[in-house]
């Protein structure tokens, strides 16, 4: 009865044995598993976001493109009928490309130098319609060219920043419209 009673307490040992192992094995082939299908999701949101990024980068340039063509058009008066009113068509694709680029993911710098830019052109499309219109040429052409040189800072940030480069520094112009935004004002 003792070697009966022996190998029964040594199967059922067995039995416990194989069974632990089995249940340990299978919890750690599931931990390990959920550890790889949570890094699949990263990788995966990581690249969705960089694809969206991208897109709204594109979208930003686009934008940009744009409106450097739409100012090209309208350097001489008469400023052509489908070009009329130029400012808020121009403010407009800066505003599309501010916003394309506000959704880009890990891009501070960028959108900070964007912002800029887009505060130097706006600052400059901000007139009053009046104004606008006793506008000599040569003035009317001052301010266009100061709009397309705030569009092509934007324009070269962004695409270096697209292509990973460093961005490159800022122009005169915009250099001067970052040091009179950051001037504190005086009480009057």
């Amino acid at each position: 009865m003792e070697a009966e009673t022996s190998v029964a307490l040594i199967g059922f040992g067995g039995a416990v044995v194989g069974a632990g192992g089995a249940l340990l094995g299978g919890w750690l082939q599931q931990r390990h598993q959920a550890t790889v299908t949570r890094e699949q999701q990263e990788a995966a949101r990581a690249g969705l976001l960089e694809e969206r990024g991208r897109a709204a980068g594109e979208k930003a340039l686009y934008e940009l493109y744009a409106l450097r063509r739409h100012l090209k058009d309208c350097k001489l008066r008469p400023v052509s009928e489908e070009r009329q009113p130029w400012r808020p068509i121009a403010r407009a694709f800066i505003d599309d490309a501010e916003l394309a680029v506000r959704l880009m993911p890990n891009a501070r710098e960028v959108q900070s130098r964007i912002t800029d830019a887009a505060g130097l052109i706006t600052e400059t499309l901000v007139i009053g319609r009046d104004e606008a219109r006793e506008m000599t040429d040569p003035e009317h052409r001052t301010h266009i060219s100061r709009c397309l040189a705030g569009t092509l800072e934007a324009i070269e940030a962004l695409s270096a920043f697209m292509r990973g480069d460093p961005l490159p520094e800022p122009g005169r112009l915009l250099r001067r419209h970052i040091a009179q935004i950051q001037q504190p004002t005086s009480p009057s």
